[in-house]
């Protein structure tokens, strides 16, 4: 006898993916994790107040966008490849009231050329009267490797989290907290809290796991202790929302995670302020298509930076016709090619 289908739906809208990457299956993380740091016996922990304020929370985010894999042509007919891309990264404000609204105060856009091969130049595309202005790309050498097209990205990427990095060093965060749209960085400034929303590890497994799943909205696992070697950290999930039945049971928890320097007692007030404070901050599925994991000041620093980037279809037209231009010159006779000037 077949046995009836049992579904359950992922809430984000499919052009973000899902959710949850990580292996339900797996029973173990690949990093030594250890479970009683805060207590011995595990269950749900519903804060009913907290001790730490914070005069000011500091949202960081970075967008990185693909515009173009281009060819270098080398000596001899050799040909490497590299990619034009754009970068924008940015921090908002808002005070300790999800009824501020956030302000964004400080940006930085960057659009770079990667090339393989130990060749290259900034590419500079002018006005002209076009939107946007001058299109400046910065080149970056990239270093030989087995997979170029990884490389290339991962190069990108790596430019994205270093200009994240430089902004959070420079915001003022004695009495204010800073929260990282993603897993902590090595660099990341000690009062940072990061916030992951897409779950591609779980570390947790067995009893432990059953807790997380089972959590209402405004509960949290306890603390747990990640013993990287490059990052130490505490970390605990919390339900920002409820779910219907019909949504699947990741939906709506998020892992959290502060630097293990400051101690489990940081930690603890951490958490405890999170549960109560976080899911004010959480998207409503009708405003944003990652609900309920979205947090609203971080929507909108990806809409204001999605702006400053620029639409790309009119930035792939630009480069079309800066490189066709750039082709028809090179292949011009020479006599030709000094009248132009």
């Amino acid at each position: 006898m077949q046995r009836n289908l049992r579904l359950t739906l992922e809430p984000w809208s499919p052009e973000y993916d899902t959710s949850l990457h990580a292996d339900t299956n797996a029973p173990t993380s690949l990093e030594d994790v250890e479970l009683e740091v805060e207590f011995s016996v595990w269950g749900k922990v519903r804060p009913s107040t907290y001790r730490v304020d914070f005069s000011q929370l500091y949202f960081i985010d970075g967008r990185r966008r693909l515009e173009g894999r281009v060819w270098n042509t080398l000596d001899k007919g050799v040909i490497a490849p590299g990619l034009l891309g754009t970068l924008a990264v940015g921090a908002v404000t808002t005070k300790h009231d999800t009824l501020t609204p956030a302000k964004v105060v400080d940006r930085v856009l960057e659009r770079i050329l990667i090339l393989s091969g130990g060749v290259g130049q900034d590419l500079i595309i002018e006005n002209r009267g076009h939107e946007y202005g001058r299109l400046e790309y910065r080149y970056e050498a990239l270093n030989d490797t087995q997979n170029l097209e990884n490389a290339l990205v991962q190069r990108l990427q790596m430019l994205m989290r270093d200009a994240e990095d430089k902004l959070a060093g420079g915001l003022p965060l004695e009495s204010a907290l800073l929260i990282l749209d993603g897993p902590l960085q090595r660099r990341a400034p000690e009062r940072s809290l990061g916030y992951v929303k897409t779950l591609h590890q779980l570390y947790l497994s067995g009893e432990e796991r059953e807790v997380m799943r089972q959590l209402e909205k405004g509960e949290r696992t306890p603390i747990f202790r990640i013993g990287s070697r490059i990052l130490p950290r505490y970390s605990w999930y919390i339900r920002l929302e409820d779910t219907p039945d019909y949504i699947q049971p990741y939906a709506g928890l998020v892992r959290l995670e502060v630097r293990d320097t400051l101690g489990i007692e940081w930690a603890k007030e951490i958490a405890d302020w999170s549960c109560r404070v976080l899911p004010r901050y959480s998207a409503k599925a009708f405003r944003d298509p990652r609900a309920p994991q979205q947090l609203m000041p971080i929507a909108f620093l990806e809409s204001d930076l999605g702006r400053r980037m620029g639409d790309m279809s009119i930035i792939r037209r630009r480069i079309q016709a800066h490189l066709k231009g750039l082709n028809a010159r090179e292949e011009m006779p020479l006599e030709a090619a000094k009248n132009t000037n």
